[in-house]
């Protein structure tokens, strides 16, 4: 999905969700400024084709009824948001009725590593590949799972906290996965709430 393609889609789908049906041709138009709604359709076609929008005369995103389309996230850039548009690589259906209010308020990253391979999400583990369900939020209680900006990257790990430090524990069979003790505050970027195993929306 090239660039303007991943702006366009996510333009739908946050129009989607706040009119509660498909956008327009020209209310896509207008939110992003385009001088001409073929501009829009060129983009939406492309889109059609690659299977994220349905295959009607209008803008309704695949799977729309049953499913919604949360963000999958890469890796995170030097001084950029989370969930900046350059940031996401694709966009993974979820069904909707599990997920508590707005699908806007979530967002996927990729499991890297085995950390957190003896977690226990739903009776699930967390992967190598697998993809990770997180809620966006910038608190959480001590024994979640959660994720955390530290440095320029995004850590999936256990909330821990002592009147001295902040521990952020990984769950793993590996003993070489050692926890992260903090002297300080902490940037929470939301809570893990399920687990799509790796292949598991294949085909």
């Amino acid at each position: 999905m090239s660039a303007k393609q991943k702006i366009v889609l996510a333009t739908i789908i946050d129009l989607t969700h706040q009119n509660g049906g498909a956008p327009t041709f020209e209310q896509v138009r207008e939110a992003l400024d385009y001088s001409s709604v073929s501009s829009v359709q060129r983009h939406t076609d492309a889109l059609k084709r690659k299977g994220y929008l349905r295959k009607t005369r209008g803008l309704e995103i695949a799977q729309f009824a049953e499913k919604s389309q949360v963000p999958l996230v890469g890796n995170v850039a030097a001084g950029t948001p989370l969930l900046a548009i350059e940031n996401i690589e694709a966009y993974i259906p979820y069904e909707t009725s599990k997920l508590h209010g707005s699908a806007g308020n979530y967002f996927f990253l990729r499991a890297i590593g085995d950390s957190m391979d003896n977690a226990n999400i739903s009776g699930k583990s967390i992967e190598d590949g697998d993809f990770v369900l997180i809620r966006k939020q910038t608190d959480a209680e001590p024994g979640e799972r959660i994720v955390a900006l530290i440095g320029d990257e995004a850590t999936i790990k256990r909330l821990f906290v002592t009147e001295e430090y902040i521990e952020l524990r990984p769950e793993s069979k590996n003993p070489q996965n050692k926890p992260i003790y903090l002297f300080g505050n902490i940037l929470i970027q939301g809570r893990v709430c399920d687990v799509v195993k790796k292949g598991e929306n294949d085909g």
